[in-house]
This record gives structure tokens, sequence and C-alpha cells, in this order.
């Protein structure tokens, strides 16, 4: 198991840098979409593999980025 969150969370820090690169590169939306997505996918992967299990480490990031997802949505006129 310890394998496959590797592997998930390997796909999610590629998430996030096309996120970014495409956030540099004038597609606002579609990078912030990606950029969420890879920042709940890290932070979910993050909190399963800790020892300690506080609620909080995971509300937060996880409630952060899809606030950013909302946000990315509801953008007029985002390219």
């Amino acid at each position: 198991m310890k394998i496959a969150i590797d592997r998930i969370r390997a796909l999610a820090f590629g998430f996030v840098f096309i996120g970014v690169l495409l956030g540099i590169f004038d597609a606002v939306r579609t990078g912030a979409l990606f950029l969420s997505v890879g920042t709940i996918v890290i932070a979910t992967t993050k909190y399963l593999r800790s020892n300690r299990h506080r609620k909080i480490e995971l509300i937060l990031p996880v409630g952060m980025a899809a606030l950013l997802f909302v946000v990315a949505l509801t953008l007029p006129h985002a390219k």
C-alpha cells in the first residue's frame, strides 16, 4: 500500500507542476483546477501516511484546495 500511495503522490506532484505551468502560460482556470486537485491528493496521502491523525491537518489544506477549485470554476472570462 505504501508503494501505491507513493505513486499517487508522485502523480499529484505532477498535477501541481502542470497547474503552475498552465497558470504561468495564461490558462489560469485550468491551472488552478490542476493545482487544487494535486493539493487535495497530496494532503490526503500525507494524512494517511502519518502516525498521528489530527483532523486539522487534513481539513485545512483540503478545504483551502476545494475553495480554490470553486473559485477557479466561478472565474468570469477565464482563459
